[in-house]
């Protein structure tokens, strides 16, 4: 309501008084955000160099704390590895001269790098120009060529002499950390010797005195200083605090800042600080940054009022300028007024001795000047007016009534064109488009504006630019109509647009072709949908012929052949005469026709198959083993089946090869540690019986340690015979298959220390042993997964035979097994495998409780496949 009365009370003062008040508003207004834009993008810039200059002097501190720790670091490792090269050569030297053999020589080397540890878990290790760890304190890095495809090893081979960093994790450890080597090479055994630790392990050989001046050195503002912090706020290097130093007015701050540095590790804060007890508080920032190798916390603080201190000199010439430039508008405003007013005011008395009621109405000339022209500029108007007004009356009387018509008549074809979904356009002869309507507009992308300022060769695509050029060649249409013809436009984002077009010309008073209209219809769709039906069908027809599997197409209900593919041919040996329009159940397509007429009902019910084995038959007779995955399609209105059968017979065989080969290898292993290595454990044994009569008369004090060794010797023997029974088991028929389960949970708990409990019947379903031990190695597979994968601490085997039902299950207390559709181990297909050699169903699953269950189910007595 104010505004309103300002606004009335403002329109009711004279053009002086607005003159005034705008012209001295504008310039206070203008000076004042001039003023304020000047303040801001100062503080601004201030405010970036001010976090520009923290940063840079973070970035050296922190690079001024690596490069000593480096440096200590390599200096470190570069002397220990000249040391042990020195003890290196003179052993050596020792055996060059005989002195001892190269053996004893290389035994003497390990014994002393192995005897050093570098930081808490380094170590010294050689390598030779391959890669291969020659001496290495881990037994399983040693020797194994695997171990040269280690990035850093490849780098090591290419340096032999040098410092290098890397990132390592050793075994047990989650995380990757830097670790630093220092290499020599030894030429004469072709060694590289390597002295290795992590770098977080040598931090303790930083010595802060070698960067304490550099970084008391940097300064910035007139307070500003760096400083080193550790993880746990003790203070390492700082310009006026040493260790511990807290006391203060400002330790509370102090000690909420170092714990916000300590949460935050890197970033920026602002923060209330005072140097002394006097002193106010102020305002102060500070950027950090981590070096989590050290646990360290480098940091750049200085006060805010002293990096803006420029801004209090900023702010009092703004203010100055401000008075200045509201001076000089109030002197200008009242100049400006009195040259304008004064004259208007002499012209408003003129004016103000008679309004003119009509067009006859004319002012005196009193002066030659400005006001004086007019005046007389005004009578002259006045008088070209009255007349114009006469004739513009006679005019209007004439052409109301054709004025009216037209106008209905316009209205009537824009509301047309306004409306339609077609577009329309009216162009000249050679093309250049003068009128266009809104679904023009929305069929090529372009404004009305726009296509008023294009020909129609720019939206034609290059494919028709012929045709359209030929039609708008300035001479006009040959015929007075063109019928509907395609034509490919092309919209403003260069996409292709179809449409149908018909054009006709446009006539001038002397019935002369003027210009040519068009009516287009967008078909881009219709012709895309086309294309892409087309492209689709090729796609498809060369993807069903090229395909490796054997692919077909049959009728749901009979089986029915519509059409099939080379490989499907080569499969079967049928040509493509003799199949096609066939049912494949009168072709023998199946082994049997029950499995052919399940076949097709389960594609009834699914509506989708995927991997179904099947065993198919070829037109000579043979079987052969199929893999075969379906879908239901809709062809011509008729639903079909698309499938895609894969020949694996030979991948079986190979199976089965595998699956022999490895229980080969495995009783030549049994045999070799049974007939092999138990007799020399049992020598061994004897011998230490005959050594332990010896020493007990002449060295009774070693005689503990002679019992210790033949107790293990024993022991070594007992797992051995164990290890050879679980990999070959004696005829299990013979022996009993519940008494193999139960060697097999004894083999467990001695070899692994893991609780066995076995469940079982005392039945012998089996009447060949080739299926016996089928089912024993499945058994026997499950338990050492649940040992070696799942962490079990208990694991159950149960075996029981119930109404011709046999069922062998392994559960354990472990993690669980993870979800292995798509990938399986070697192992569980050798299960799967054996399970179907036995004719049996075999299921892998996580119970609720998370523990895992293996569950071999088959009907007996089982008898061995004919084929294994």
């Amino acid at each position: 309501m104010k505004e309103i009365k300002l606004m009335q009370f403002f329109k009711t003062q004279g053009i002086r008084a607005k003159i005034l008040t705008g012209y001295t508003s504008m310039f206070v207004l203008t000076s004042i955000l001039g003023g304020l834009i000047i303040y801001f993008q100062v503080k601004n810039t201030i405010t970036k160099n001010i976090q520009d200059e923290l940063n840079n002097s973070t970035s050296a501190v922190l690079n001024m704390v690596k490069t000593a720790a480096n440096v200590s670091i390599k200096n470190y490792l570069r002397a220990v590895c000249d040391k042990n090269k020195e003890n290196i050569q003179a052993i050596y030297n020792r055996y060059m001269s005989g002195e001892i053999s190269e053996i004893q020589a290389k035994d003497e080397v390990r014994r002393v790098i192995f005897s050093q540890t570098i930081g808490k878990t380094g170590y010294i290790y050689c390598v030779n120009s391959l890669g291969i760890p020659v001496q290495h304190p881990n037994p399983d890095v040693a020797g194994k060529k695997i171990w040269a495809e280690q990035p850093f090893v490849k780098q090591m081979i290419k340096m032999k002499h040098g410092y290098m960093e890397y990132d390592w994790k050793n075994p047990g450890e989650t995380v990757y950390r830097p670790k630093a080597i220092y290499m020599s090479y030894f030429e004469p055994w072709d060694w590289i010797l390597s002295v290795s630790t992590y770098t977080d392990e040598l931090k303790d050989l930083i010595n802060v005195n070698d960067f304490r001046h550099s970084v008391l050195a940097l300064k910035f503002g007139k307070t500003g200083y760096s400083f080193i912090l550790d993880g746990k706020g003790n203070i390492i290097v700082h310009p006026e605090l040493e260790v511990n130093q807290l006391e203060g007015s400002s330790a509370q701050y102090r000690d909420s800042l170092k714990e916000k540095m300590i949460k935050l590790k890197t970033g920026k804060l602002v923060y209330l600080w005072k140097n002394a007890e006097d002193d106010p508080y102020r305002q102060k920032m500070v950027i950090f940054n981590y070096i989590p190798e050290y646990d360290w916390i480098v940091a750049s603080s200085g006060y805010l009022d002293e990096f803006y201190s420029v801004l209090g000199t900023v702010k009092k010439i703004c203010m100055i300028g401000i008075f200045f430039m509201l001076g000089f508008a109030l002197l200008t405003s009242f100049w400006l007024s009195s040259l304008i007013i004064k004259p208007l005011n002499q012209l408003m008395v003129f004016l103000g001795m008679g309004v003119p009621q009509n067009l006859t109405t004319r002012l005196p000339v009193t002066s030659n000047d400005e006001i004086g022209k007019l005046v007389t500029y005004f009578n002259g108007f006045m008088k070209k007016l009255e007349t114009y007004s006469n004739n513009l009356k006679k005019e209007v009387s004439e052409h109301r009534l054709t004025a009216e018509a037209l106008m209905e008549s316009e209205w009537r074809n824009r509301t047309i064109l306004k409306c339609i979904h077609e577009g329309y356009f009216e162009a000249d002869l050679k093309g250049n488009i003068s009128f266009s309507n809104h679904s023009l507009s929305m069929i090529t992308g372009y404004s009305r504006e726009a296509l008023r300022h294009k020909n129609i060769l720019h939206i034609t695509s290059d494919k028709d630019q012929k045709n359209m050029s030929d039609i708008f060649d300035g001479n006009g249409l040959k015929e007075q109509n063109i019928g509907i013809f395609e034509w490919e436009l092309k919209r403003i984002d260069d996409q292709p647009c179809f449409v149908e077009t018909s054009l006709s010309t446009i006539a001038n008073n002397v019935s002369n072709q003027a210009g040519i209209r068009g009516v287009v219809r967008d078909v881009t769709q219709r012709i895309q949908a086309q294309k892409a039906l087309l492209l689709s069908e090729e796609m498809f027809s060369k993807a069903f012929q090229s395909s490796p599997c054997g692919m077909f197409v049959a009728d749901i209900e009979n089986g029915r052949l519509i059409n099939v593919n080379d490989s499907f041919l080569t499969f079967t040996g049928y040509d493509k005469a003799t199949v096609l329009g066939k049912e494949m159940l009168n072709l023998d397509f199946f082994k049997n026709e029950n499995e052919g007429k399940k076949f097709f009902k389960l594609i009834n019910e699914k509506k989708s198959l995927r991997n179904k084995e099947i065993e198919f038959c070829r037109i000579s007779g043979d079987v052969r083993d199929g893999m075969i995955s379906a879908e239901v399609i809709q062809i011509w209105g008729e639903t079909c089946i698309l499938a895609a059968l894969v020949d694996y017979t030979e991948t079986k065989k190979l199976e089965r090869q595998f699956l022999e080969m490895t229980e080969r290898q495995r009783r030549e292993i049994a045999f070799a540690l049974h007939d092999d290595l138990c007799p020399q454990l049992i020598g061994i044994e004897l011998l230490i019986g005959i050594l332990h009569q010896k020493l007990k008369k002449t060295l009774p004090a070693q005689v503990d340690s002679i019992e210790k060794i033949e107790l293990l010797v024993q022991d070594s023997i007992r797992k051995t015979r164990l290890l050879s029974r679980g990999l070959c088991p004696v005829d299990i028929i013979n022996q009993g298959f519940d008494a193999s389960l139960s060697e097999l949970v004894g083999y467990v708990e001695d070899m692994f220390g893991v609780v066995c409990h076995l469940d079982c019947d005392g039945s012998s379903p089996f009447t060949g042993n080739t299926a016996a031990t089928h089912a024993y190695y499945i058994a026997h597979e499950a338990v050492h997964n649940a040992v070696k994968h799942a962490d079990a601490k208990k694991i159950t085997i149960h075996f029981s035979t119930h109404k011709n039902k046999i069922v062998l299950m392994v559960k354990d207390d472990g993690k669980g097994i993870e979800n292995q559709t798509n990938h399986k181990g070697l192992g569980l297909k050798i299960m799967e495998y054996r399970a179907q050699l036995l004719n049996a169903t075999l299921d892998i699953r996580r119970s609720v409780r998370g523990e895992t269950i293996v569950l071999l189910e088959m009907d007996g007595p089982v008898i061995q496949k004919t084929n294994v």
